[in-house]
């Protein structure tokens, strides 16, 4: 009797151990599904663009053009090193810092340590809008392409000069182009757009999608029907007020003149294969 009752309970803790295995590759596998069903492969017959009318003064982010036609794909993989070099040093600035640490300074609250080189950035003070923690060391800090470098280049950014991506992976003519996010945080989004990705600071997703679009539109860039349906959809849950994607086709020319004055950034710099 006591050999049954036994083997009873190791028969029914095994089977309770597998069901339980089994529970947890259920939700695995359903994970791993909804990741790929939010996937931009960058594979489709249409596509979207912000909005541009020349006869209005505003632009509203939220207004898509839909172009009914097959989304270009690049000949070219994407390959961030050739395409789009490296932070640069500007020879014409007056200091010896790269991109990196510009925006490490101009993001930081409190004047920056630097480290023995004097280039470098050791310490400062930083609020990640992504994770709304705050930093003090720049090791912990990483500098985020708002609309990541590859998303960038499979949306438009293959039909640009190197000079032109370069100058993009570089950009500072606004403060959220480039920005200082908790290094942790930038590696989950990596090259995700909103239809995978949005910061878990819910206070900031109404400004992120804002900046995403803003993006977008300076720079021409092509939204994805993934890409479009899920910011719609965002906005929505979020409740985010409407008004607030409104912005002055100015903004757009200031942007596109910064971008014009500055088309030889990168020029001379070697980072560029």
């Amino acid at each position: 009797m006591r050999t049954t009752k036994f083997l009873f309970w190791i028969l029914f803790f095994f089977q309770v151990h597998v069901l339980a295995l089994s529970s947890a590759d259920y939700k695995f596998h359903q994970q791993i599904s909804a990741d790929l069903q939010g996937d931009d492969s960058f594979q489709y017959p249409e596509y979207y663009q912000v909005k541009e009318d020349p006869r209005l003064q505003n632009v509203n982010l939220l207004v898509f053009t839909h172009v009914q036609s097959e989304f270009p794909y690049p000949g070219t993989p994407y390959n961030r090193k050739a395409q789009f070099g490296t932070w640069i040093k500007d020879k014409t600035d007056g200091t010896c810092m790269d991109t990196r640490g510009k925006v490490l300074v101009r993001d930081s609250k409190t004047t920056v340590t630097y480290r023995p080189n004097g280039c470098t950035v050791a310490s400062g003070e930083w609020d990640d809008p992504y994770s709304g923690k705050n930093f003090v060391s720049a090791s912990d800090i990483q500098i985020d392409h708002f609309v990541p470098l590859k998303n960038a280049y499979m949306t438009g950014g293959f039909e640009w000069s190197q000079r032109k991506r370069c100058l993009y992976a570089n950009y500072m003519g606004n403060e959220f182009h480039l920005l200082s996010v908790s290094g942790k945080e930038n590696l989950r989004k990596s090259d995700k757009s909103p239809s995978q990705y949005v910061p878990p600071n819910r206070h900031y997703v109404c400004v992120y999608l804002k900046q995403w679009l803003q993006v977008k539109a300076i720079w021409n860039l092509r939204i994805t029907p993934k890409e479009a349906s899920a910011i719609q959809a965002r906005v929505l849950d979020n409740d985010c007020d409407k008004t607030d994607f409104v912005i002055t086709s100015d903004t757009l020319k200031d942007q596109r003149r910064y971008m014009s004055d500055n088309a030889d950034l990168c020029a001379g710099n070697t980072n560029l294969n």
